[in-house]
């Protein structure tokens, strides 16, 4: 019983934000456990690195380029995946960006808008595309990578941790009106990992030790304990689990 509650083999798994970080770590662990995975991102060649190494440990992948932000991007990004794999289980919207550290009052509109473009907007196109495959067959899990941000303040990244508190929101709501359809929609809301973080916010003197001051487990965490939490709600074992965010970030956001 528990392992069919785990099975993915043959189940197609679309990452976004695929290519690097945490999105990486995710698509090489789904495709251990036997799904069919796509790797999308705007880098084509990084996904076809990604692609090229699942495939030399015997795993079946699709390297697709994404725009997040550009709704024909990722309607052609859903029409590939059924093209190539005939269809789609999972969504995985990862895809996310915090490309500067600025305080509120001097953030731009410019600024905002960029990383709500993606984070948030992207999130929700991405789940648009592949809801008429879903609603079709009745059947579908769109997962969101949040952020602990969403929940406790962190300096200098506010918009990031604005955009990533919407997406919740966006679960939630996603979560409402397609469970007639049974879809499935949850969020992960990481804490900071050993991948995927940018220089900017590693460069940063004293942002690190704030961030393990306020953490009860008094460490970052590695992009493979995100794992065991993808495999539950990608799979049949969280069928009914739906409009929930679940944190892994060592308690910071939480305690």
């Amino acid at each position: 019983m528990l392992e069919k509650l785990f099975n993915l083999k043959g189940k197609t798994v679309i990452v976004t934000g695929g290519s690097r970080g945490i999105g990486e770590t995710m698509v090489k662990a789904l495709s251990e456990v036997g799904a069919n995975v796509v790797v999308a991102s705007r880098n084509i060649e990084r996904c076809k690195d990604v692609v090229s190494s699942i495939e030399e440990n015997g795993g079946n992948a699709l390297a697709i380029e994404l725009d997040v932000g550009s709704e024909e991007s990722a309607k052609e990004m859903v029409q590939q995946t059924l093209d190539h794999f005939g269809s789609i289980d999972v969504l995985v919207n990862n895809a996310g960006i915090s490309p500067f550290m600025s305080a509120i009052e001097k953030t731009k509109p410019s600024g905002f808008d960029k990383i709500m473009n993606i984070n948030l907007r992207g999130a929700l196109l991405c789940a648009q595309a592949v809801s008429e495959h879903m609603i079709s067959k009745k059947s579908g899990k769109i997962i969101n990578i949040s952020s602990s941000s969403a929940a406790v303040p962190v300096k200098g990244i506010g918009v990031y941790a604005v955009s990533k508190t919407a997406l919740i929101q966006l679960t939630k709501t996603l979560a409402f009106e397609w469970g007639k359809y049974n879809i499935n929609v949850n969020s992960i809301a990481p804490g900071f990992m050993d991948a995927g973080v940018a220089d900017l916010v590693q460069d940063l003197d004293g942002f690190f030790d704030d961030i393990l001051h306020r953490t009860p487990l008094g460490r970052t965490g590695k992009a493979t304990e995100l794992i065991g939490t993808l495999l539950l709600l990608t799979s049949d074992a969280s069928s009914y689990i739906t409009g929930q965010t679940i944190f892994i970030d060592g308690g910071a956001g939480n305690c």
